[in-house]
């Protein structure tokens, strides 16, 4: 499901300073879920997130040599175990996100 932290916030539908879930796909913020009532807010970010994914991938080489030059036996040796997770890591990513979207659009749809 992307990157998940959590932080306490006040609920808008049980008015309680809860302990909430905050699901990221890549540095963009998805979904927010409150953990006490289960209410959730999806938003609708796959324009913003196409973009950032596009920034994302273009910058990787420079990321890639920076982290080599700074930790050549990290960087080596995480190789391996990175190249087989992070297209799975970005399928999640992007699930989340069309998720998100087609929830957030059947709560803004009236006639749902």
């Amino acid at each position: 499901m992307g990157n998940v932290e959590h932080a306490t916030l006040r609920c808008h539908h049980c008015g309680q300073e809860t302990r909430h879930e905050l699901a990221y796909a890549g540095r963009l913020l998805v979904v927010t879920s409150c953990t006490r009532c289960g209410e959730s807010i999806e938003r609708d970010v796959r324009g913003r997130y196409l973009a950032d994914l596009r920034q994302r991938m273009l910058s990787k080489p420079r990321r890639m040599l920076r982290r080599f030059r700074r930790h050549p036996v990290g960087f080596t040796t995480s190789l391996p175990r990175t190249t087989v997770l992070k297209p799975w890591e970005l399928v999640e990513e992007v699930r989340l996100v069309w998720r998100a979207a087609a929830d957030a659009r059947r709560h803004d749809d009236p006639t749902s």
